[in-house]
This record gives C-alpha cells, sequence and structure tokens, in this order.
C-alpha cells in the first residue's frame, strides 16, 4: 500500500499513520488486523464478563466480529449500510431503527471518513448511547496539520491524494478527530500503550505509538 500511496503523491507514508503496523498487520492464526487486536485488548480489559451489555460493531471486522459475538454477556449486533450480511443495513448519519438510549457500547472503526457528513453521524451515535455508555471511535489519523476533507470531490485518483484511499472524503489529524468528537456531546479518552503496560503492544504486535479513542456519553446531571 505504500507503493500505492506513494504513486498517487500523497505526502504521508505509512510510518506516519498513528495507529498502523503495516509490517506485523495481519495475524497469521485468525487473520485480525492490527487495530481490531487492539479493541479485542480493550475489551477484555474494561468490558468484562457481567451485566447484559447491548454491543454494536459498525462496519464488522470478521476476527473481531466473531469474538463479540461468541461473548454470553453481549446482545451483539453488526451493521453497515453496503456490507453483506449484516444484522442491521443501516446508515450511520440516520438510524430510526435504533433507539434513543438503546445501546450500551460500540465500535465505529475506520467509517467516518468515508462519510460525507461526519457530524451527522457522531450525532446518531450519540443518540442511541445510553447515558455513560461507551464507544471506540477510529479513524486513520495523519500528522498534526494534515486534516483535509472535501465530500464533494469524487475523483477517485485525487482522493487516494489527498485521503489515502479512493472511498474517503476526509484525513483527519488528532486535533481534528478529538474536538468533533467533543463537539457532539461526548466525553473522549486517549489510551495508549501506558494504559495496558509494559510489553503488551509488543505481544499483540500494536505499534508502540498506537492510540485508541474512547468515547463516553456524559450522565445527565442531577437536577
Amino acid at each position: 500500500m505504500g507503493a500505492t500511496l506513494a504513486g498517487y503523491e500523497f505526502p504521508y507514508s505509512l510510518n506516519d499513520f498513528e495507529t498502523l503496523n503495516h509490517r506485523r498487520y495481519l495475524c497469521p492464526v485468525c487473520g485480525s488486523t492490527d487495530r481490531d487486536r487492539l479493541y479485542k485488548l480493550y475489551v477484555e480489559r474494561f468490558l468484562p464478563p457481567g451485566a447484559l451489555r447491548r454491543v454494536v460493531e459498525f462496519a464488522p471486522a470478521a476476527p473481531l466480529s466473531a469474538y463479540l459475538r461468541s461473548r454470553n454477556d453481549f446482545r451483539y449486533r453488526s451493521a453497515d449500510l453496503m456490507m453483506p450480511g449484516v444484522d442491521d443495513v443501516v446508515d450511520i448519519t440516520d438510524m430510526p431503527n435504533y433507539q434513543n438510549d438503546s445501546v450500551d457500547f460500540f465500535i465505529c472503526s475506520h467509517v467516518l471518513e468515508h462519510v460525507a457528513d461526519d457530524g451527522r453521524a457522531l450525532d446518531e451515535l450519540h443518540r442511541i448511547l445510553v447515558p455513560g455508555g461507551r464507544g471506540i471511535v477510529m479513524t486513520p489519523v495523519t500528522p498534526p496539520g494534515s486534516f483535509d476533507e472535501d465530500p464533494a470531490v469524487s475523483d477517485e485518483r485525487e482522493r487516494w491524494r489527498r485521503f489515502a484511499q479512493g472511498d474517503h472524503v476526509r484525513l483527519y489529524d488528532r486535533a481534528t478527530l478529538c474536538s468533533r468528537i467533543l463537539l457532539h456531546q461526548f466525553e473522549i479518552i486517549a489510551l495508549d500503550s501506558r494504559t495496558f503496560g509494559p510489553g503488551v503492544f509488543a505481544r499483540h504486535a500494536i505499534e508502540a505509538g498506537s492510540v485508541l479513542y474512547v468515547v463516553r456519553k456524559p450522565l445527565p446531571r442531577a437536577a
């Protein structure tokens, strides 16, 4: 992929992406990506077995989906607009099939960069999440000042040059991703290798500088 990006004159290399181990991307045993492995680490550490949770994974990844579906304490649903075989066919910017405050935890990984109106998507994610509920929101993230967007761009080559993929409409840097999440009424915490402990990222072939963005819907203030 690095050669592809260079061919389209994308100004950054794969090494510049915040959470991407392109050298050991796929697990040779289960086929999970590095970010799938990171999400599973989070779920195992911070969502231990217990009370029943309603969980939605947008744009599901097969290895992670299989793990989430295997959890007896998860009422799991997969969701996507275009992907065949999902439980729920949804447009993430308009999800009337999900009621307000109906989801305890969601994973929205590498979706927002595809969506023309990421603000509407974030509003919908906030709406369906229970107060106090959490979610993972991840996108490709490149160096500070790299943010760029234009949903009106339709030329695939130009999208590769500006956004690193032919079906992306924006490129996030960390500051813009976090500011947009906060703008839509979420709390956000960035977790890194220090959260999970020495050696954990290395054992799971996750780049040392990887960052996991976890959002939370605040509880209502007491009257």
